[in-house]
């Protein structure tokens, strides 16, 4: 799927991945540039219903956090 930028830097999600995502006019979408690649996540209106589930498959809380702690050391080394 393609959309075009308009002048003012903005561009429309496709109709399939709105339906897919639950993307509505309200939603908030978190950006980023990772490897010369633009990634949209859709941040979840309720966070905490949404992390459910979010330790599984994992050892432990620490583990996550380790993980977690690794990922905003990244994203402040690319915010410069």
């Amino acid at each position: 799927m393609q959309s075009k930028v308009s002048v003012r830097g903005q561009t429309v999600i496709p109709r399939e991945i709105r339906k897919l995502l639950g993307i509505t006019p309200e939603s908030v979408l978190c950006w980023q540039v990772e490897d010369g690649v633009i990634k949209v996540y859709p941040v979840p209106a309720d966070p905490v219903r949404a992390s459910l589930g979010l330790l599984k498959g994992r050892d432990s809380l620490d583990e996550f956090l380790d993980e977690r702690a690794k990922e905003r050391a990244r994203e402040r080394r690319e915010d410069g």
